[in-house]
């Protein structure tokens, strides 16, 4: 999973009733995403579902950077 696919947008399921969603274009459909997280319970408005949404986002991108800083270096090639 590529972390700077990801993308967060917020939605209003009925009436002043918000949820933020995590999601990342599709493979196989560039038009298309996927979701990959999304609250579990309604906030009261689209900033502050936003704001947690954000929040995620960013849990998600530190979590991207640790794995990939765990790889081994591979040496550069000779000239």
């Amino acid at each position: 999973m590529s972390a700077s696919a990801l993308n967060v947008r917020v939605e209003e399921s009925s009436p002043g009733l918000f949820f933020w969603i995590v999601t990342q274009l599709s493979a196989q459909d560039q038009l298309s995403e996927v979701r990959i997280d999304a609250s579990d319970h309604p906030y009261p408005s689209h900033d502050a579902a936003m704001r947690m949404g954000t929040a995620c986002l960013g849990a998600y991108r530190v979590a991207g950077e640790s794995l990939l800083s765990m790889l081994p270096v591979r040496p550069a090639a000779p000239y």
